[in-house]
């Protein structure tokens, strides 16, 4: 691959950057992931895990911040492979408190999770809000050529379609919103929420999770402008996560001599994914049935994220205290192990493939694809059980998951006692449910449904024609 500073001439396309000669597709997000290396795991993480592979299939150009903070005027970092362009920019310190850290993650993020009591809100934050969606719409500009499709992802960019329509920009328009939308008391909390909502009206396809966020959106935006909001589930590449896993080659979660049942989750830091709650619904069942102290332990990783902003601070310190309580209370073996370190794609298949029972209690969560990976890497032959929150937007299509209130520990404990105990015969028909499940909802399939229908939006237009 090459690396090279941007500019004007960005028109060229590097690599198989159409599709099917017709339309590149350009994907705008608030982060980039660093070019994978030859035969390496592609970077973690569920925008990544959802985007990366179809894009690289029909090739394209990815835009965003590269996490970095510098001189907003020096021109954008380009690094072209054979399969995607890869095109980020720095964005100066004081804009990256205030818009990423501030606004995104401490007004924005807890709002569209319908957690009011961990946001703050800031009317200079949404200021520069707006000013780095202008300087990332200002930089995309001079990279895309007239018939380029343009595909804007998630809550820090909403804006970019209004700013890029400022700039000229006719071409194809589309966003997708990862999260979960809020009711609408959650929503007019958020400072300008109308100017907000007013933003999605500049796409000519907004996508959403599910249907109930899709019929909830509809409800906030202005008058009329409902109807281009389409519920597209997002898939995994289940073919690739199970290659992960076998890739991997030892089993992260083994310990010698050590036959407990294994309940596993696998998350970032977030006060949004409920690891408090589930490990409190563990320590539950231990007090009750002292059996499950020798029979099960609770394996727990948690990447860590956001680790300057003060909740999710809390939420770290909140986590271990439960974690060491647990342990202090029951002893040797101790119940629960919990790791705060980041771990690599093909190490996080291989712990979900060797997991007995994958607990997922988000108190909301726009899909989920750890559920789904867990869903891949078992079968009616090599069965796990799922314990989903019915608050996660991967329950309306893993049917095959035992459900749980996020918000009731009692729940919680009940599900995780069912799953310990439940019959191989059952354990297997689940898996296989969920499997057939993430086959036939894969990422590529939603990648492809989405631009076609962005393109039949569009009067007149031609829809593209993939092969993969």
């Amino acid at each position: 691959m090459a690396a090279a500073r941007a500019g004007g001439a960005g028109r060229t396309r590097g690599g198989r950057c159409t599709v099917n000669g017709r339309r590149r597709v350009v994907i705008a997000s608030n982060r980039v992931p660093p070019p994978p290396a030859e035969g390496a795991p592609w970077p973690a993480g569920g925008l990544v895990s959802a985007l990366l592979p179809p894009l690289a299939a029909v090739g394209g150009l990815w835009f965003g911040w590269s996490g970095q903070a510098g001189d907003p005027d020096t021109p954008p970092q380009r690094t072209v492979t054979p399969d995607i362009d890869y095109v980020t920019i720095d964005l100066p310190e004081q804009e990256i408190a205030d818009f990423y850290e501030g606004f995104c993650n401490r007004t924005l993020w807890p709002h569209l999770h319908g957690l009011a009591e961990q946001a703050t809100a800031l009317h200079r934050e949404y200021s520069t809000y707006r000013t780095a969606n202008r300087r990332f719409a200002l930089a995309l500009v001079p990279l895309l050529a007239a018939d380029d499709l343009i595909w804007v992802h998630d809550y820090q960019l909403i804006p970019l379609g209004q700013e890029l329509q400022r700039l000229g920009w006719r071409g194809p328009l589309g966003y997708f919103h990862h999260v979960p939308v809020p009711p609408r008391e959650h929503w007019e909390a958020i400072p300008n929420h109308e100017a907000l909502a007013t933003a999605f009206t500049a796409y000519e396809l907004v996508g959403t999770q599910t249907p109930r966020d899709r019929d909830q959106l509809r409800t906030l935006l202005p008058a009329g402008h409902g109807e281009h909001i389409s519920a597209h589930p997002v898939g995994i590449d289940p073919q690739r996560f199970r290659q992960f896993a076998a890739s991997h080659g030892a089993d992260p979660l083994a310990r010698e001599g050590d036959d407990r049942q294994i309940l596993f989750g696998v998350d970032r830091l977030d006060y949004t994914k409920g690891i408090r709650q589930r490990l409190e619904a563990f320590e539950r069942l231990l007090l009750r049935d002292a059996r499950w102290r020798h029979e099960a332990r609770f394996v727990q990783w948690a990447a860590p994220s956001r680790g300057n902003v003060p909740e999710y601070q809390a939420e770290r310190a909140a986590v271990i205290e439960v974690a060491e309580r647990i342990n202090a209370r029951f002893g040797e073996p101790h119940p629960v192990e919990l790791d705060l370190t980041s771990h690599p794609p093909d190490e996080v298949a291989a712990g979900l493939e060797a997991a007995d029972i994958c607990v997922v209690t988000s108190l909301a969560d726009g899909m989920n694809l750890v559920a789904k990976e867990f869903a891949a890497v078992h079968s009616a032959e090599h069965p796990g059980v799922l314990v989903l929150s019915d608050t996660c937007g991967a329950a309306s299509q893993l049917t095959g998951a035992l459900p749980v209130r996020a918000t009731d520990v009692g729940s919680i404990e009940g599900a995780l006692e069912r799953a310990l105990q439940m019959p191989w015969d059952e354990r297997s028909r689940r898996a296989a449910v969920l499997r057939t499940t993430v086959d036939l909802t894969t990422a590529g399939r939603w990648f492809q449904e989405f631009v076609l229908e962005l393109e039949r939006r569009r009067p007149g237009g031609a829809p593209t024609v993939f092969r993969w």
